[in-house]
């Protein structure tokens, strides 16, 4: 519902919180509140869309999304059904060890039994399914096309916080502001958060930065499954660049209505094209012709759309000294990833799971202070070295100097993926690793380390 915010400096303000953002993060941080506070609510300056579609605020929903296994988890936890629900929409069941053909810098990952299924479906199907369940909270009270303006020092007794708001929408009237107070403010509005800017003029310093670009950019297209695909061994395809020789992607992952959504991925400023085309030629420079040719005369659906806000970008909350009690930041207002690896929905997964146990560790007090935020930096340090380690494989790819360990760490991972593409045992561990259910050292096991030492004592490499 969109429902009139008035000024509260009164103690029901000591038991409400507000989320900015109503994306995946927002949320997921809205479903965790609701279970603290009395009363939740969601500032979105979109006007959300009443079925699963495009929405302004989230322009790269065009182009493959993943939700790992751990956030698949993690939804399951909040949402009990969730999996049923967006089944019941067409969802697709997607195994990562039998489902998923995966042609990795060294050849085709090698193919294993089942057993490590979660979904394919749109970002517009997932948040959907996810807001509607949200908001049938009589806590939670969504307002749409309603801009944040600011923070303020809070008036009313206990409230840690306030935003200044202004509505886009006739009722209240246009360009009418007002002001909210409330226990705790989320900032879960993603990239183009103004979280650095409002602490300064709270009297804060502003975050430090770390900025890792390898110049990449997506275009994507959404096409009709072919009937003769039924009997192909793959539902999901991955064609993996392989720098510097190759700097182009691939993959064509389910999405329901049984259409395909296709994205294509070049680095170092060598995009893919936008027209039809450039986007088949794109498609057909890949390391691997399968990806060309399930596509090539395949229907398409949609225009091709593209995309090029790809840079990792990490603000470090955690190191900003005198943080304002009752202001949390998450998701990718935190930190943005690359999208190409997937990991954003379920880094926004976990920060929730982390604002659950700070606000019961608080015991009803619910500012929860920095340790929330030093917890959500720990929280992406291994998916950050992940995402990071790859782009810096790029020659063009700008950013702060590597560490030496971290470029050991690279080296052995090139090991570890290309022994994954021999041995089913080692491509488990590394999609658990990847899917955030297991730490990155857990691929420095004697087993695994032993095999990769006599690899490199005999000189094989990658092909």
């Amino acid at each position: 519902m969109n429902a009139p915010l008035t000024v509260d400096a009164d103690k029901r303000a000591a038991r409400r919180a507000i989320v900015i953002g109503a994306g995946m993060a927002g949320l997921l941080a809205a479903r965790v509140l609701a279970d603290h506070f009395d009363s939740v609510h969601i500032v979105e300056r979109d006007e959300l869309p009443n079925e699963p579609s495009s929405r302004k605020g989230v322009p790269q929903a065009r182009y493959v999304h993943q939700l790992l296994m751990r956030g698949r988890l993690i939804l399951e936890q909040f949402f009990p059904g969730i999996e049923n629900e967006l089944l019941g929409f067409g969802a697709v069941p997607l195994d990562w060890y039998a489902d998923v053909h995966w042609f990795g810098p060294a050849g085709w990952m090698a193919r294993t039994e089942r057993g490590f299924a979660t979904w394919s479906t749109s970002r517009d199907l997932l948040e959907f399914v996810v807001r509607r369940r949200v908001l049938s909270n009589n806590r939670i009270t969504l307002h749409k096309s309603c801009e944040v303006v600011g923070l303020v020092k809070a008036a009313a007794p206990g409230a840690a916080a306030s935003l200044r708001v202004r509505w886009h929408t006739p009722e209240p009237p246009a360009s009418s502001l007002a002001r909210i107070d409330a226990a705790l403010v989320v900032d879960a509005s993603g990239r183009s958060s103004h979280m650095p800017v409002w602490l300064r003029d709270l009297g804060c310093e502003t975050p430090q930065e770390t900025v890792v670009n390898a110049f990449v950019g997506y275009a994507s297209r959404i096409y009709r499954i072919p009937s003769k695909h039924a009997d192909a061994a793959w539902k999901a395809l991955v064609v993996h660049s392989r720098p510097p020789l190759c700097l182009r992607s691939g993959t064509i992952f389910p999405m329901e209505g049984k259409r395909w959504i296709v994205t294509l991925t070049g680095a170092s400023r060598d995009y893919p094209p936008a027209d039809d085309a450039g986007f088949l030629e794109f498609a057909r420079s890949l390391r691997s012709q399968a990806l060309y040719e399930s596509i090539v005369a395949a229907e398409p659906l949609s225009a091709v759309h593209h995309y090029r806000r790809m840079e990792n970008r990490l603000r470090h909350y955690e190191r900003v000294a005198r943080w304002p009690e009752g202001i949390a930041v998450v998701g990718d207002a935190v930190c943005g990833f690359n999208p190409v690896y997937g990991q954003g929905m379920t880094i926004a997964a976990i920060d929730a799971q982390l604002l659950h146990t700070h606000l019961r560790e608080a015991a009803g007090k619910h500012a929860i202070g920095h340790a929330f935020q030093r917890d959500v930096a720990a929280a992406r340090r291994a998916a950050w070295t992940l995402s990071t380690g790859v782009d810096y494989r790029y020659e063009k790819t700008q950013g702060p100097k590597r560490a030496w360990h971290m470029r050991v760490m690279q080296r052995y991972m090139d090991h570890v993926v290309a022994l994954a593409a021999e041995r089913g045992d080692v491509y488990r561990r590394l999609l658990h690793v990847m899917h955030m259910l297991a730490p990155p050292l857990s691929l420095l096991a004697p087993d695994i380390a032993t095999r990769i030492a006599l690899r490199s004592m005999l000189g094989t490499t990658s092909r």
